[in-house]
C-alpha cells in the first residue's frame, strides 16, 4: 500500500478494547448495586441483554436517529426492563456510573501499542470516533494512546457522525493532508468506518477478527492490527 501519508484510526473496538473494558465496569457495578437482589439471575444474562441493546442503539446514533442521551440511558433502561425492573433512579445511577468509570479502563486491542509505535513518526496519525466527547480523551490518556496521535476528531465535537463523508473530509483538511487519496482509514465497523471513508474517497482497512470479508475493491480486510506492519 503505497503513497499513504495520513492514517486515521477508529478508537473503540479498533484500538481500545471496548468489550473488555465495558464488561469489567458492568461486572463491578452489577456487584456493587446488588442487581441479583433485584431479580437478575446472573451477570452473564445481564451482560447479554446489555450488549444487544447497546449495539442497536449505537447503530441508531450513527444514523442520527437518536441522540447521545438516548444511548446512555436507554441501553440500561431496556436491559433492566428485560428483567422486569422499572426503577428510573436505578437506570440513571448505573448510566452515570458506567460513563464515569469505564473510560479509565486500560485494556487495548492486541497489537495496538505495537502498531502505533511502528507507525508513529512515519505517518501522520489521527483518531476519528463517534464516541462520547467526555470519554474519548480520557480513554486515550489513561490507556497510553494519546501520545501517538496528532489529531483527535470526535463526532460530537464536530457535529457530524460517521459514516457521513463530511466528517472524513473535515479530518483530512484539519490534519493537513494534501490529497485524500493519500489517506487511510482503519476501523472495525464496516458501515460506519469503512463505507464512510470510501464514500469520502479514502482507502480503507477493515479490522475484522471474526473472518468476515469485504468484496469492495478498495477494502483490505485484516484479522489483527499486526498485519498493518506488512501492508504498510
Amino acid at each position: 500500500m503505497k503513497n499513504i501519508t495520513h492514517i486515521f484510526f477508529d478508537l473503540d473496538h479498533t484500538l481500545w478494547d471496548t468489550d473488555k473494558n465495558s464488561e469489567e465496569s458492568l461486572n463491578e457495578l452489577f456487584t456493587e448495586m446488588e442487581l441479583e437482589e433485584l431479580g437478575i439471575p446472573s451477570f452473564k444474562e445481564f451482560h447479554i441483554q446489555y450488549r444487544k441493546h447497546n449495539e442497536r442503539l449505537w447503530g441508531l446514533y450513527a444514523e442520527n436517529k437518536i441522540g447521545k442521551d438516548a444511548v446512555r440511558l436507554h441501553r440500561f433502561m431496556h436491559t433492566l426492563q428485560d428483567f422486569n425492573i422499572h426503577n428510573q433512579d436505578t437506570v440513571l445511577f448505573i448510566a452515570d456510573k458506567f460513563v464515569e468509570r469505564t473510560p479509565y479502563k486500560q485494556h487495548l486491542i492486541p497489537g495496538a501499542k505495537n502498531i502505533l509505535s511502528h507507525l508513529h513518526g512515519r505517518y501522520n496519525l489521527s483518531i476519528i470516533t463517534n464516541g462520547f466527547l467526555e470519554s474519548q480523551h480520557i480513554k486515550l490518556k489513561e490507556s497510553g494512546l494519546a501520545e501517538f496521535f496528532d489529531h483527535v476528531f470526535i463526532s460530537e465535537e464536530i457535529g457530524i457522525n460517521k459514516p457521513d463523508p463530511s466528517i472524513f473530509h473535515y479530518a483530512v483538511l484539519k490534519s493537513g493532508a494534501v490529497n485524500i487519496e493519500n489517506c487511510l482509514m482503519v476501523g472495525d465497523t464496516y458501515q460506519t468506518d469503512i463505507m464512510g471513508a470510501i464514500s469520502a474517497g479514502m482507502r480503507s482497512i477493515y479490522l475484522c477478527p471474526d473472518n468476515s470479508t469485504s468484496n469492495h475493491e478498495n477494502v483490505i480486510t485484516i484479522k489483527s492490527l499486526d498485519e498493518l506492519i506488512e501492508l504498510l
